[in-house]
């Protein structure tokens, strides 16, 4: 089903090229409204990996691409100006979708727009049908909302991770038990912590890197601490951008696959297919479906 835009992004044209049905229709209106605060300095990149999901889903979808009110960037407010809506310039959408942001080394009182999104928070109670959190905005929203601390992990978790159903629900309807998907922060809510909250449910985690699917099914919260839009080489782009930044991080973990190059009779890493994709696809198909539709 077509994935509209009432403005012009540039990342439709790409999108388009890959087969994928997003087009710009300002007089189009979609079954489903749908919010997107797109909280990454790289907006474009961010753009990118979630209308690449969301045009695969089975739902006739108009997004908007909503922006903070206070808080100007420093590198992309022509594009945010140009493309995205204020946060409250539309009372009409169905739900609403949080990216993350890479944080995870400040206290939330040292980010910038920290009052303003946690005006956001509150405003979402009662402006839409549900709200999807994406790992720092997750971990945010958890310390917003429930008081659960963030702790810094001593190392960044990066790495592709097998996963584990921990109990059923139409959230996670048709995703396998034993999937591999990226994780990536350097600090996170504890998934002990989630648990001495009853209104909280880890439906899915890793044992190597916790919690990936939790929801508050009263407030319909849905929590993914995972990253199944990034793309096949993300994971190894962020790794050389740390090492770049003199931070020696560890090499993603069960990540990289090893071929021989036959030529020069070495080993050579290289990384995966993106095949996590379509059970983030799914992801927000049932997300879509549980709760917004």
């Amino acid at each position: 089903m077509p994935l509209t835009l009432h403005r012009p992004l540039p990342i439709i044209s790409q999108l388009q090229q890959e087969g994928l049905p997003v087009r710009c229709d300002p007089n189009h209106r979609g079954v489903l409204k749908i919010g997107f605060l797109n909280l990454m300095p790289e907006k474009e990149v961010a753009e990118r990996h979630w209308l690449r999901l969301l045009a695969q889903t089975k739902f006739d979808l108009e997004l908007h691409c909503l922006k903070l009110k206070q808080w100007k960037s420093k590198t992309r407010q022509a594009h945010l100006d140009r493309y995205y809506q204020d946060w409250d310039a539309r009372d009409d959408l169905d739900a609403l979708i949080i990216t993350g942001a890479p944080l995870g080394t400040r206290d939330y009182d040292e980010v910038s727009y920290w009052q303003e999104l946690r005006h956001i928070f509150d405003d979402a109670i009662l402006s839409y049908a549900s709200v999807m959190y994406l790992c720092w905005a997750a971990n945010a929203a958890f310390y917003h909302h429930y008081g659960i601390p963030r702790v810094q992990r001593a190392k960044k978790i990066s790495g592709l991770y097998e996963h584990r159903i921990l109990r059923k629900h139409p959230i996670i309807e048709g995703i396998p038990r034993d999937i591999r998907v990226p994780h990536s922060r350097n600090a996170e809510a504890r998934q002990n912590q989630m648990y001495a909250h009853p209104e909280l449910r880890v439906l899915m985690d890793s044992r190597r890197a916790g919690a990936f699917v939790t929801i508050d099914p009263i407030r319909k919260r849905l929590f993914v601490l995972g990253h199944p839009e990034y793309e096949a080489d993300t994971l190894h782009r962020e790794f050389q951008r740390d090492v770049s930044r003199g931070l020696s991080p560890n090499e993603p973990e069960f990540y990289y696959l090893e071929t021989d190059d036959e030529s020069e009779g070495v080993e050579r890493e290289h990384p995966p297919q993106a095949d996590w994709q379509a059970h983030g696809v799914r992801l927000l198909e049932n997300w879509l479906e549980t709760w917004v539709r």
